[in-house]
């Protein structure tokens, strides 16, 4: 048997992978239309596929010296076609079809498809928005919608579009578009037109060419549907030309139908709402000004879908985009989304040369300075970029919120510039936390900030007039800060009635009776319409007849089903008829989020990878869940809130409390501290099943830990949840059990009352603190946060009283209201200390040790404010004893 080998370019993980997916595929290809996998082979660091050789050679070689004849030419094309037919009988996308991945018999215009190494087994993916060089496939021959750019998925039309490409160059002698770099590829792909075959070489017949042309259409919608289409035409074109030496003009795709219902992904109705979207992205270009568009409506209308349509418009180098989601189960996780949305953003730049990737280096380096870890604690992968950052310094509350938002709006300035603004995309702002809603009216109402557009959808339902939303957008505007609003409606009865006309490729009038029942049942929105009709088909109800090539339905039979309008109810009863091996994986990722890891999802299952993608696949299979890398997605949020409808309410705390656990017992320590809202979150949902002591106090440390680290990014709401959420676990025992525990629980949480502005509550906890406090090191702690607590109330004397009656506890026993004489005295007494050495010698004093002396000049410190207003001599007096102590107990060696 003859064979082929094919060995991996480089050394790379990812092209091992590829030539292993290829081999896995082996039992659904076959050699009449593909050179079959046999075996593979490791040697050292090589790996080597063995293919059965059918025979011919490798179109890309031909191109370079071969002169074709017509018919020749329309043999190959007509296998080629027919060799796709077979891909995609076999449910498989090959996205990779080019000249180097064909096999061709020139004597009989055999064609065999080789290259399956990153073939797709499911029948519509959505790409991401990687940089292009990292983009699997060839950009040169690469469907618009695999760049991950163009709001549309991946799917066997993906396929013909490549077919295009290399029909083009066969004809022609020349690739439809140059590009000199992988950016350029993409812009010509989404944006420009191909000259028509029939300019570049006069004798190509005009049929030919209009074939050609309609496989390189931008929109998967208005290519041929189907590979059997195109050979229809191709094989018309090849029996007129042998016939009669030419070819006449007829209808192209008569027989391009699709027994494979294909929703169209195209908008109806929204051409106004997008051009108001690119209306604000030029304003921000022209002007630098940054401005906010806010995009409400009902869920599944299609608020997510008209922003992303941006992404055709905004190719880099004109702009750069990022989009994050809020998740409705993840409130409490402090700037979730914004980390999203920096994750693309930084993955994108570990993609570009050395060269490219120093210069965003020294640009981040610049813009964060000594404050990068508060960054890289949100976004981790920057690390791989900056490099290991050192520990930010403590500082009080609100200078740490002023901190943080302060580096963040100028890592913004590293990546939005002039003439290349940013765009940032938030979706689903109902569910937003309180501290990236603080954040973003601090960045829109900032003038330093230049070069921006937010983009935020919401559903508008969701957001009553109590919703801190509308009270922040309300401030921007008094700012004088941009706010522009789309409100979508659903869509109207010809709207619909074009999408089930597209969907079943026939005419309105004939779809017009199933579109008003659409219509009817959905009310016009989109979201809804698509599942409906796709149920219809699941059901029986909807189905194509092969002979006559159309789509047929009994409205009165659909009538009698009596469907539910009710989405979710809809979408629940469609997850009950996949496998229950399915329906338990779904049930599982809903309840970890809306799109997770493969990682995290091994971890909380406690299964390898190959079970868990193997119980998905049905529903990946559905579309109703998106395989993204090494992570998978709900296709919408309706469809992960109809699959934990699927879970009693009686057993999902029970299987929130076994993800934590399991999450927890898999993950080192390094995994927990940063996933650690992630753990905190699945065992606080699971809370109420807790019955041992131990474990609750373990959980309440996990609580103590996420609430410090919300803490200590500002986000002071969220913090505040955590803490809440460990103190709910301990009762009155643990006072004496868990005291460090508990105290700091109660502590933390009256500190985030207070910066919340709960300021009685947060005198509450505080009352208690102080009354539970263990030590005098406790009792100075819950002081510190008495003075705050009088001082924000303005009560300045009950504040001083407080800080002196703690400095007791020290043995620092100052007088309330000191003379001028006093104070000249302590002025003298730290002269004298510092014995005619320099005053920069106080420096040193963050050098104590003592935890006691420590406190004490924290009380000290937070004293001075307040006595400023009440005693300007009292103020001096403090000044001068903080020096002294810090002088005879902070400094080892004064020399």
């Amino acid at each position: 048997m003859p064979i082929l080998l094919v060995t991996a370019r480089d050394a790379s993980v990812a092209s091992f992978n590829r030539l292993e997916h290829e081999y896995a595929l082996k039992d659904e290809l076959d050699l009449a239309w593909a050179a079959r996998p046999v075996g593979l082979t490791r040697h050292e660091d090589r790996i080597t596929l063995v293919l059965e050789d059918p025979g011919g050679e490798l179109l890309d070689r031909l191109l370079l010296d071969t002169k074709w004849t017509l018919p020749a030419v329309l043999k190959i094309a007509i296998s080629f076609a027919r060799a796709l037919v077979r891909v995609h009988e076999r449910g498989l996308v090959h996205k990779d079809i080019k000249p180097a991945n064909a096999l061709v018999e020139v004597s009989s215009g055999a064609v065999w498809l080789t290259g399956f190494g990153i073939a797709s087994r499911v029948p519509r993916e959505r790409p991401n928005p990687d940089p292009p060089e990292v983009i699997a496939g060839t950009l040169a021959y690469m469907a618009p919608e695999q760049t991950g750019r163009m709001n549309r998925s991946i799917d066997s039309r993906s396929d013909l579009y490549s077919f295009g490409i290399t029909l083009y160059e066969l004809i022609t002698g020349e690739l439809p578009f140059f590009a000199p770099d992988a950016m350029g590829w993409v812009h010509c792909h989404i944006a420009r037109q191909p000259r028509v075959p029939t300019e570049r070489v006069s004798t190509i017949p005009e049929q030919l060419s209009s074939i050609v042309m309609k496989l390189l259409a931008k929109s998967a919608e208005e290519r041929y549907q189907t590979a059997g289409g195109v050979e229809a035409d191709l094989r018309r074109c090849l029996a007129e030309w042998e016939s009669s030496g030419r070819i006449d003009p007829f209808p192209l795709g008569e027989h391009d139908a699709s027994g494979r219902l294909m929703m169209p992904e195209r908008l109806y109705g929204r051409e106004r709402d997008i051009d108001t979207l690119l209306a604000a992205f030029d304003r921000v270009v022209a002007t630098g000004t940054p401005e906010l568009v806010l995009v409400s409506g009902y869920s599944g209308i299609g608020k997510s879908s008209i922003v992303n349509e941006l992404q055709k418009a905004l190719v880099p180098p004109r702009a750069l985009f990022a989009s994050g989601k809020f998740d409705q189960y993840k409130r409490n996780v402090p700037y979730a989304t914004l980390a999203q949305a920096f994750q693309i953003l930084i993955r994108s730049l570990l993609a570009q040369s050395d060269l490219e990737l120093e210069q965003w280096r020294e640009a981040i380096r610049e813009a964060l300075r000594d404050n990068g870890q508060l960054i890289v604690n949100l976004v981790p992968e920057l690390e791989l970029i900056i490099g290991k950052q050192r520990p930010v310094a403590d500082l009080p509350p609100h200078d740490a919120q002023r901190r943080f938002q302060l580096v963040f709006r100028r890592l913004l300035g590293v990546f939005a510039r002039e003439q290349r603004p940013l765009v940032l995309f938030l979706d689903d702002l109902q569910w937003l936390d309180t501290a990236t809603l603080d954040l973003l009216e601090y960045v829109l109402r900032n003038s330093d900030v230049r070069n921006l557009l937010v983009v935020g959808a919401y559903r508008d339902n969701e957001v009553g007039p109590g919703h801190p939303l509308l009270h922040t957008l309300e401030a921007i505007r008094v700012a004088g800060g941009s706010v522009h609003e789309i409100v979508l409606e659903p869509l109207a009865p010809p709207e619909t009635g074009r999408l089930i006309a597209d969907a079943l490729h026939c005419e309105p009038e004939r779809a017009r009776p199933l579109a008003e029942l659409v219509q009817e049942k959905t009310g016009g929105n989109p979201f809804f319409a698509i599942q409906f009709v796709t149920a219809l088909v699941d059901e029986g109800l909807l189905a194509f007849d092969s002979v006559a090539r159309t789509w047929h339905w009994d409205i009165d039979r659909i009538r009698a089903q009596n469907y539910t309008d009710n989405v979710v109810e809809l979408m629940a009863a469609k997850l009950k008829r996949f496998s229950s091996g399915t329906q338990e994986a779904l049930k599982q990722l809903a309840c970890l989020g809306n799109m997770v890891d493969v990682a995290t999802l091994t971890l909380a299952l406690r299964k390898p990878e190959e079970p868990i993608v193997a119980a998905l696949l049905e529903a990946v299979h559905a579309g109703l869940v998106f395989r993204h890398d090494d992570a998978y997605k709900f296709l919408h949020d309706r469809i992960q809130q109809a699959a934990y409808s699927l879970i009693p309410d009686e057993h999902r705390a029970g299987i929130h409390l076994r993800i934590g656990r399991a999450l927890l017992a898999s993950m080192t320590a390094d995994q927990l501290a940063e996933h650690l809202f992630d753990v905190a979150d699945q065992l606080n949902r699971g809370a109420e099943r807790l019955t041992d002591p131990s474990e609750k106090a373990q959980v309440a440390t996990i609580d103590l830990r996420a609430g410090r680290k919300a803490k200590a990014s500002a986000a002071y709401a969220s913090a505040r949840a955590y803490f809440s959420a460990g103190m709910a676990l301990l009762d009155e025992r643990a006072w004496g059990s868990e005291h460090a525990l508990t105290f700091s629980l109660w502590l933390e949480r009256a500190e985030c009352e207070l910066l919340c502005g709960n300021l009685e509550k947060a005198g509450q906890l505080i009352a208690e603190s102080l009354q539970r406090a263990a030590s005098n090191v406790e009792f100075a702690d819950a002081s510190c946060l008495r003075i705050y607590l009088h001082v924000l109330k303005g009560e300045h004397a009950q504040a001083i009283d407080s800080a002196l009656t703690c400095l007791r506890l020290f043995g620092i026993d100052l007088p309330v209201h000191p003379t001028f004489a006093q104070v000249e005295d302590e002025y003298d007494t730290v002269w004298q200390t510092l014995n005619g050495r320099p005053p920069e010698i106080l420096i040193d004093l963050p050098m104590m040790s003592d935890p006691e002396l420590q406190v004490a000049m924290q009380v000290l410190s937070v004293l001075g404010p307040p006595a400023y207003f009440a005693d300007f001599h009292l103020f001096c007096f403090i000044a001068c004893r903080m020096v002294k102590i810090g002088m005879q107990h902070g400094i080892s060696d004064p020399s």
